[in-house]
This record gives C-alpha cells, structure tokens and sequence, in this order.
C-alpha cells in the first residue's frame, strides 16, 4: 500500500508526540459518539488509511494549519505592539 506524503508527515508527527513529547498513548486523541481513538491508536488507523484514519489525517493537517495560523496573527500583533526600531539616519558631518 502506497501511503501519500500527508499520511507520512501525519505519521511522523504523531510518532513524534509519542516519543519526543512523551505523550501518554493512553490519553484520547478524539471521541465521537461511541468511537474513541486514543494517542496508541492513530498511527495504526493512519498506517492502514482506514475511513477513521482519513478523519485523523484532516484533523492533524488542519491543527498544523491552525498553528500556523496562529504564530502568524501572534507575530502580526507583536509587530503592532512593539515595532522593529526605525533605522537611523545618517548623520550629514
């Protein structure tokens, strides 16, 4: 089975939760009526590119979206606040 780059960097960064980030793998990733995936789970739905995986795939690529999203507002409202210095002029001597 051929996994797509998306399903790839969604594995990684998962991966990357569960080791880097020592996220408990028992902890719920997300719940939906009687369906609850927890963190030990989404690589395997992701691997197996199953309609649940599909699901996780869009939801960790929209939080990636969402984040950058966010630094980008964050850094637009730091520039307001606290704009870089003006260059100096050059002083005619």
């Amino acid at each position: 089975m051929i996994r797509s780059r998306c399903s790839e960097q969604a594995i990684a960064e998962v991966g990357g939760w569960l080791e880097v980030e020592k996220v408990d793998p028992e902890r719920i990733f997300a719940a939906s009526g009687e369906t609850t995936i927890r963190y030990k789970d989404v690589i395997h739905h992701l691997e197996q590119e199953t309609p649940d995986g599909k699901l996780l795939l869009f939801a960790i690529s929209r939080g990636r979206f969402m984040k950058k999203s966010r630094d980008q507002e964050m850094e637009e409202l730091l520039q307001i606040i606290a704009p870089p210095p003006k260059p100096e002029k050059a002083s005619a001597s």
